[in-house]
């Protein structure tokens, strides 16, 4: 196996949404693996904006801004353009993101975050927040503002608010189950994928959901995982697979670096 494609020879089945497929397939493709995309899940806007539109008309009274992920910066601005908010409003207010990809997204809208946790995960967030305010006590009384998903952790606003911070959840986008043709499905279980990628626990939920359940831990069971981190590992835990890739960083960059290293590390005759 050349050092310089150590995926050569590998089918790799890409479960995730499709805004992600363009940065995992180039990277794995370039290591010399066949790639398989799967998108498994679709994001969207909510119809129902009410928590956010209220949000918007009061943004000077939050202290911080709370983003989670990318659609949520994405969503965020779209909507506040949509109901022609000026954006200086924001510039008294202060940046949390969970990490560089989110960080990116909200540069692009003309703002730079304030604090990135070291652990691009929601309890590294309140590890973040309790570093920079010098203790979580020193939440009190602020006003945080989280632009997310309709179905998101709860692990976040919970521990902020037990820190005495008054947290408005503003749902602004979805995740839901994109739909598969059946051809699709019956080539993924033809082309017996070596490795399968995980992008959040979302993916895998829906990807056992499209497969069925007896076919879909089949699926893992026969498959090498890697998770983008440890939330998404403990989803593919809950089929009963443990998953053999997590990156040090939940990022794209960090998950296909933590895959070549996997297989680079591997003899070339070793088995799956």
């Amino acid at each position: 196996m050349h050092t310089s494609e150590p995926l050569r020879g590998k089918t790799i089945l890409l479960a995730s949404s499709a805004s992600k497929l363009d940065s995992l397939t180039g990277g794995l493709l370039s290591s010399g693996a066949t790639v398989l995309s799967f998108p498994v899940i679709e994001i969207r806007g909510v119809q129902d904006t009410s928590l956010l539109d209220r949000a918007l008309s009061t943004l000077d009274t939050y202290d911080w801004i709370l983003f989670t992920s990318v659609h949520g910066v994405q969503y965020f601005f779209r909507h506040l353009h949509a109901r022609n908010v000026d954006t200086s409003i924001l510039g008294g207010l202060k940046f949390c993101v969970i990490g560089p990809s989110t960080a990116s997204a909200l540069r692009e809208n003309g703002f730079e975050a304030d604090l990135i946790p070291e652990r691009f995960l929601a309890e590294g967030v309140v590890e973040a927040l309790e570093r920079h305010l010098g203790g979580l006590r020193n939440l009190s009384g602020r006003r945080i503002l989280m632009p997310r998903a309709r179905v998101a952790r709860d692990v976040l606003p919970r521990a902020l608010r037990e820190a005495g911070a008054q947290v408005t959840i503003a749902v602004c986008y979805e995740t839901v189950k994109a739909g598969v043709r059946r051809r699709d499905i019956r080539a993924v279980m033809e082309a017996a994928p070596d490795l399968i990628v995980f992008t959040s626990a979302s993916t895998v939920r829906n990807t056992v959901e499209i497969f069925g359940p007896d076919q879909g831990r089949q699926l893992l069971q026969k498959s090498t995982i890697a998770a983008i981190g440890p939330v998404t590992a403990g989803a593919v835990k809950l089929f009963g697979k443990e998953v053999e890739i997590i990156p040090k960083e939940s990022t794209i960059d960090s998950l296909i670096q933590a895959i070549k290293e996997h297989y680079s590390r591997r003899q070339p005759s070793a088995s799956r």
